[in-house]
Protein backbone atom coordinates (compact mmCIF):
# COMPACT_ATOMS: atom_id res chain seq x y z
CA UNK A 1 0.00 0.00 0.00
CA UNK A 2 0.86 3.64 -0.81
CA UNK A 3 2.52 5.83 1.68
CA UNK A 4 -0.22 8.22 0.38
CA UNK A 5 -3.70 8.00 0.05
CA UNK A 6 -4.47 7.31 -3.83
CA UNK A 7 -7.27 10.57 -3.64
CA UNK A 8 -3.96 12.55 -2.90
CA UNK A 9 -1.74 10.38 -5.22
CA UNK A 10 -4.53 11.41 -8.07
CA UNK A 11 -4.23 15.06 -6.95
CA UNK A 12 -0.45 14.56 -7.63
CA UNK A 13 -0.43 13.07 -10.62
CA UNK A 14 -2.91 15.89 -12.36
CA UNK A 15 -0.55 18.64 -10.79
CA UNK A 16 -0.09 21.16 -13.40
CA UNK A 17 3.11 23.21 -12.02
CA UNK A 18 4.82 19.29 -12.65
CA UNK A 19 3.80 18.60 -16.26
CA UNK A 20 6.47 21.07 -17.51
CA UNK A 21 9.21 19.48 -15.84
CA UNK A 22 7.80 15.85 -16.95
CA UNK A 23 7.49 17.21 -20.31
CA UNK A 24 11.33 18.03 -20.50
CA UNK A 25 12.26 15.25 -18.49
CA UNK A 26 10.79 12.84 -21.29
CA UNK A 27 12.51 14.71 -23.72
CA UNK A 28 16.15 14.42 -21.65
CA UNK A 29 15.39 10.58 -21.36
CA UNK A 30 14.39 10.05 -25.33
CA UNK A 31 17.87 12.25 -25.80
CA UNK A 32 19.67 9.36 -24.00
CA UNK A 33 17.86 6.46 -25.82
CA UNK A 34 18.43 7.95 -29.23
CA UNK A 35 22.44 7.43 -27.59
CA UNK A 36 21.98 3.77 -26.78
CA UNK A 37 23.44 0.81 -29.18
CA UNK A 38 21.08 -1.60 -31.08
CA UNK A 39 22.23 -4.31 -28.56
CA UNK A 40 20.30 -2.90 -25.71
CA UNK A 41 17.21 -4.98 -25.09
CA UNK A 42 13.90 -3.50 -26.69
CA UNK A 43 16.07 -1.33 -28.53
CA UNK A 44 13.29 -0.89 -31.47
CA UNK A 45 10.48 -0.21 -29.26
CA UNK A 46 12.39 1.94 -27.18
CA UNK A 47 13.58 3.76 -30.08
CA UNK A 48 10.53 4.46 -31.51
CA UNK A 49 9.20 5.37 -28.07
CA UNK A 50 11.44 8.34 -28.06
CA UNK A 51 11.43 9.42 -31.53
CA UNK A 52 7.48 9.58 -31.18
CA UNK A 53 7.80 11.94 -27.58
CA UNK A 54 11.27 13.64 -28.29
CA UNK A 55 9.11 16.96 -28.16
CA UNK A 56 6.24 15.56 -25.88
CA UNK A 57 2.77 17.08 -26.84
CA UNK A 58 0.95 18.18 -23.36
CA UNK A 59 -1.77 14.83 -24.01
CA UNK A 60 1.60 12.51 -24.31
CA UNK A 61 3.06 13.94 -21.29
CA UNK A 62 -0.53 13.87 -19.47
CA UNK A 63 -0.49 10.13 -20.44
CA UNK A 64 2.79 8.96 -18.80
CA UNK A 65 1.99 11.22 -15.84
CA UNK A 66 0.51 8.58 -13.84
CA UNK A 67 3.07 6.14 -14.93
CA UNK A 68 5.92 8.54 -13.33
CA UNK A 69 3.96 9.54 -10.12
CA UNK A 70 3.29 5.69 -9.64
CA UNK A 71 7.21 5.08 -9.62
CA UNK A 72 8.74 3.69 -6.21
CA UNK A 73 11.40 6.84 -6.32
CA UNK A 74 8.63 9.79 -7.01
CA UNK A 75 6.12 8.14 -4.83
CA UNK A 76 8.78 8.02 -1.63
CA UNK A 77 9.33 11.69 -2.85
CA UNK A 78 5.72 12.73 -2.44
CA UNK A 79 5.11 11.31 0.77
CA UNK A 80 8.44 12.46 2.04
CA UNK A 81 7.41 16.08 0.95
CA UNK A 82 3.59 15.23 2.99
CA UNK A 83 5.72 14.17 5.71
CA UNK A 84 7.96 17.54 5.70
CA UNK A 85 4.60 19.13 5.74
CA UNK A 86 3.53 20.14 1.97
CA UNK A 87 -0.39 20.29 2.01
CA UNK A 88 -1.18 20.19 -1.66
CA UNK A 89 -0.41 18.94 -4.68
CA UNK A 90 1.80 21.85 -5.85
CA UNK A 91 3.99 21.07 -2.65
CA UNK A 92 4.50 17.51 -3.08
CA UNK A 93 5.43 18.15 -6.39
CA UNK A 94 7.81 20.63 -5.35
CA UNK A 95 9.38 18.07 -3.00
CA UNK A 96 10.35 15.50 -5.71
CA UNK A 97 14.08 16.28 -7.67
CA UNK A 98 14.26 16.26 -10.88
CA UNK A 99 16.84 13.22 -10.58
CA UNK A 100 13.81 11.72 -9.49
CA UNK A 101 11.53 12.42 -12.60
CA UNK A 102 14.20 11.11 -14.31
CA UNK A 103 15.08 7.96 -12.73
CA UNK A 104 11.73 7.18 -12.65
CA UNK A 105 11.06 7.65 -16.43
CA UNK A 106 14.56 5.78 -17.28
CA UNK A 107 13.04 2.66 -15.17
CA UNK A 108 10.02 2.77 -16.90
CA UNK A 109 11.13 3.63 -20.19
CA UNK A 110 10.91 -0.37 -21.70
CA UNK A 111 7.15 -0.88 -19.94
CA UNK A 112 5.97 2.79 -21.60
CA UNK A 113 7.65 1.58 -24.76
CA UNK A 114 5.68 -1.99 -24.85
CA UNK A 115 8.98 -4.12 -24.22
CA UNK A 116 8.33 -7.26 -21.99
CA UNK A 117 10.38 -7.93 -19.52
CA UNK A 118 10.75 -11.61 -21.33
CA UNK A 119 12.25 -9.38 -23.99
CA UNK A 120 14.84 -8.09 -21.03
CA UNK A 121 15.67 -11.19 -20.22
CA UNK A 122 15.79 -12.76 -23.25
CA UNK A 123 18.09 -10.20 -25.13
CA UNK A 124 20.42 -10.07 -22.58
Amino acid sequence: MPALPLNVICDFACEPSLLPRVRIAIALIAREVFAETQDVPGYPLRWNLARTVLSPTEDQALQMMVGIVASPPVLAAAAAAADAGATDSAGIAAGVTDEQLLEALRSGWNALAGVSPLTEQTET
